[in-house]
């Protein structure tokens, strides 16, 4: 005979000697001798110990979060920049293990945590490396592929940069258009005085190309934080022996030659509209946009080429061959233009892996 007994949490049943005996008998369990009379108590969970471990396990995601944000409060913003790199990575292990659905409580709490620890910038960029965790670990519990799990995270990172940029600077009262005309009129008085004229640069030193340069950089700046963060947070989840699929090299990455020869070509017709101006203003920042993009998309598979160039002569670590790659490309940036686009287009890709 059963009696069952509801209490907090737990349920708790009283079996008699006799029906224990059977349950015993009929799972061919040895049978334990009973006193006369007595009762015997059994727990039985109904699975809430999981839901404690979840709550317990989210409270710790939390502490962690709060404890960088009062790391970086405490040390005067000194080390928010890289303190944003590993912010996104306690959600994504909440969101690995436990889904979206139970992380936007987590992300809440995050939220509040940030919103007594900094500034609304501070708020808005932690909330916003949060978002970026919860959707990697979404991604990664899925089993999503990674290369579109990075195109994902590098696009809301550049989007979350470009908005904090430009729109939070207008909230505090910065007003974004007087600081570019500002540095347009330093430039060209520190050129003055070095003896150029201003007139040969052309269209180089308007307001509009400054504005453009200043966008793109933090669009190109949010990509770089989102490639860190998405292979910074698959490296610290190896060593915490968490179960991801293992990233491909990007010496494997295999881009379309046409880009190649397409950024090419929008390098040329920005650097020509520089000194010949086209008839429409429309059509020439649209041009120069394009421009840029092509010289950047080049650029950035030039330093990959000469990484791999330096790392054929220079067998150490990988970050130095990085470092010596990216003060290359400052001395001599044509060059690393030209580089990438033969790694891009030509056969310089397939001979410099086999060379490695």
């Amino acid at each position: 005979m059963k009696t069952g007994i509801t209490f907090g949490w737990c349920r708790f049943c009283v079996f008699q000697e006799s029906t224990l005996s059977s349950l015993t008998a009929h799972h061919h369990r040895p049978q334990l001798p009973l006193p006369a009379g007595k009762a015997i108590l059994i727990t039985m969970n109904n699975g809430t110990n999981d839901k404690t471990q979840e709550l317990t396990f989210g409270a710790l995601i939390v502490a962690i979060f709060t404890v960088l944000l009062l790391f970086n409060r405490q040390s005067g913003m000194l080390f928010e920049e890289f303190i944003f790199f590993v912010l996104p990575l306690p959600m994504t292990v909440f969101t690995l293990k436990y889904g979206w659905k139970d992380s936007l409580p987590v992300l809440f709490c995050m939220a509040a945590a940030a919103f007594f620890m900094g500034s609304i910038y501070t708020l808005f960029f932690s909330v916003c490396e949060a978002v970026i965790g919860l959707v990697l670990g979404l991604c990664l519990r899925k089993k999503i592929n990674l290369s579109h799990t990075q195109i994902i995270i590098m696009a809301i990172s550049a989007l979350a940069n470009v908005f904090g940029s430009v729109v939070l600077t207008s909230l505090f009262g910065v007003d974004l258009f007087a600081e570019i005309l500002e540095m347009q009129q330093r430039v060209s008085a520190m050129l003055s005085q070095n003896g150029m004229d201003i007139s040969m640069t052309g269209d180089l030193l308007s307001f509009q190309s400054i504005l453009r340069l200043f966008v793109l950089s933090m669009i190109l700046y949010g990509i770089m934080q989102g490639f860190i963060v998405f292979r910074l947070s698959l490296l610290i989840l190896k060593r915490l022996r968490i179960p991801v699929p293992e990233p491909a090299p990007i010496g494997l990455y295999y881009p379309p030659r046409w880009s190649g020869y397409a950024s090419l070509f929008l390098v040329v017709v920005y650097v020509t509209s520089l000194s010949r101006p086209m008839g429409s203003s429309q059509i020439q920042n649209i041009a120069q946009t394009l421009g840029l993009c092509g010289y950047f998309y080049l650029i950035a598979f030039g330093w990959i080429s000469i990484s791999f160039l330096i790392r054929k002569f220079f067998h150490g670590p990988k970050i130095i061959s990085m470092i010596l790659a990216l003060i290359g490309m400052l001395i001599l940036p044509y060059a690393g233009l030209i580089l990438g686009f033969v790694y891009i287009s030509g056969p310089f890709h397939d001979w410099l892996l086999r060379q490695s």
